[in-house]
């Protein structure tokens, strides 16, 4: 079977799935049906860094005709396995935990690497895709049209998750291509912040959501996010990008762009949670505070706004 890449583009030819050798560390295991035990080619496996998640612009590695994949890690950390189907497969995205697939990275299994060695990684059981069906409104129970649904927060350079599910006419939506497990899902709206379900910054402690074609629709109500004025000390020459992130998740939960000369931008910011700031300023990347995001001061996101946070240099 021909699959298609990871973000709708060129088809790949199976041949292409073949198994490689670790450059460094890495992972081998394999994909089956988690029915027939039968193996599957040409599904997308690849790692992210312990309670961070992000897509990768195209797919690093799949499996091969046998069903096997060698998926590379760039050095010593803890990582977990993320297993995407194509959207048109018959099979749902998955976690990879010890004995089967789950919707929330905190069931995924660790995989801890201290040097250039390879581990085993549990059998990857594919189980039939699935769908979780809803409704959103706003704050002030208006019919939200204008947002996006899904399980994967936008990258620091705006861009979309690429599976993410538009909101209709009437506030519905569809995602259709996850397994059949529990999910955090985020809303993101016109005039409103980004949000996990639950009303939360922080996906690891989302309300998860079934995804099952008999469940009810799932109904979602905005929250209308406290607004943070973020002053920088210096007035960027070029057009730059601030970007505010969850302390626990490295999640994006707030962008702005920085206009020629600004000294700073206002964006909405879900309360009760704590970010940390990036900025994109003079072409040059600069945290709040610090030099990275480990450095970086954290700073509370309170519900009775609107606050107003001045950007540092390190400290």
């Amino acid at each position: 079977m021909v699959a298609a890449a990871l973000l709708g583009g060129a088809t790949i030819a199976p041949q292409a799935y073949a198994t490689t050798t670790f450059d460094g560390p890495g992972i081998r295991t394999d994909v089956v049906d988690a029915v027939t035990g039968e193996p599957v080619t040409g599904i997308c496996v690849f790692a992210v860094p312990v309670f961070t998640f992000s897509f990768p612009a195209v797919c690093p590695t799949r499996s091969d005709s046998r069903g096997l994949v060698n998926v590379s890690v760039p050095g010593p950390g803890s990582y977990n396995l993320f297993a995407l189907p194509d959207s048109g497969s018959q099979y749902g995205a998955q976690w990879v935990s010890q004995v089967g697939g789950t919707g929330t990275q905190k069931d995924a299994r660790w995989f801890t690497f201290s040097a250039d060695e390879v581990r085993p990684g549990p059998t990857i059981r594919l189980d039939p895709r699935s769908m979780i069906v809803g409704t959103v409104l706003g704050a002030d129970d208006e019919t939200v049209t204008n947002g996006t649904v899904g399980v994967v927060a936008p990258v620091a350079d705006g861009s979309r998750d690429p599976r993410y599910s538009p909101i209709g006419d009437k506030g519905a939506f569809v995602i259709d291509w996850l397994g059949p497990y529990e999910w955090p899902l985020l809303f993101n709206a016109d005039g409103y912040p980004y949000q996990w379900s639950g009303h939360v910054g922080n996906r690891l402690r989302a309300d998860l959501v079934t995804a099952d074609v008999n469940a009810p629709p799932y109904a979602y109500q905005m929250e209308a996010g406290t607004s943070v004025s973020v002053e920088t000390a210096d007035s960027p020459q070029v057009p730059g990008k601030l970007t505010l992130l969850n302390v626990s998740t490295k999640d994006p939960v707030g962008l702005a762009e920085l206009a020629d000369r600004a000294t700073g931008a206002s964006l909405l910011v879900l309360p009760r949670q704590q970010v940390k700031i990036h900025c994109v300023c003079d072409g040059e990347h600069r945290w709040h505070g610090g030099t990275d995001f480990s450095s970086a001061t954290g700073e509370p996101i309170r519900a009775n706004g609107p606050q107003s946070i001045t950007f540092a240099p390190p400290a």
